[in-house]
């Protein structure tokens, strides 16, 4: 059995690929968009490309028109905006002024976390991975069902999962693994709990993988 730390860079839109997408847009108000108020001498370079219209009104509002919506950290967001939010916080611009930030917050989010970028500081920075391109998965594998109970104990008390997720890896050198999610809180006490019962337990790190399902 053992606990590994995978890295796996799996996210954001580095200049080059925003530059390609934007290239590709037509519409009046897609494009690059910069935030209007500045957090920490910085300004948030966004790229919106028209979302599909599921209205049917004839004439669309702004709050109608979805947009969806590139970070250079975090790429494509999940969730669209409209055009009345976006020309709230921000305002459409050339790409050479989002060339600037875009490089920026790339560049920073390899190892900044989004707290500090943004705000200069983080009561977690050393293990805080919001907002970064590059974060650690933690994987318990092997045999498990014998101490399953001990595992869900230890996660019971630290967490307020409600489910574990299982994954399945293969490593850049072509290992394959199936285990559990682990959140990193729970990794240091877990390899102690299961120590504890003679359990013969390992830690062993990899880098970044190109599958984590």
């Amino acid at each position: 059995m053992w606990v590994g730390s995978l890295r796996a860079e799996k996210r954001g839109m580095d200049w080059a690929e925003a530059l390609e997408k934007w290239s590709e847009l037509t519409g009046a108000k897609e494009g690059f968009y910069v935030s209007q108020q500045a957090r920490n001498n910085k300004h948030t370079a966004v790229l919106c490309v028209a979302a599909v219209n599921s209205h049917k009104k004839e004439k669309l509002t702004k709050k109608d028109i979805m947009f969806q919506i590139y970070r250079p950290n975090t790429g494509l967001q999940l969730r669209l905006e409209s055009l009345a939010e976006l020309e709230k916080k921000y305002r459409r611009v050339e790409s050479s002024e989002a060339e600037t930030w875009w490089r920026q917050q790339y560049a920073a989010s390899q190892r900044v976390c989004s707290h500090a970028y943004w705000r200069a500081v983080c009561r977690n920075a050393a293990d805080c991975e919001v907002g970064l391109r590059v974060r650690t998965h933690h994987v318990l594998a092997g045999s498990v069902l014998a101490v399953w109970a001990r595992v869900e104990h230890v996660l019971a008390q630290r967490t307020h999962l409600n489910k574990m997720q299982v994954v399945r890896i293969k490593t850049d050198d072509g290992l394959k693994i199936v285990g559990t999610l682990i959140p990193k809180n729970c990794v240091e006490p877990l390899k102690e709990a299961l120590s504890s019962d003679a359990v013969s337990v390992s830690e062993q790190k990899f880098e970044p993988t190109d599958a984590l399902k």
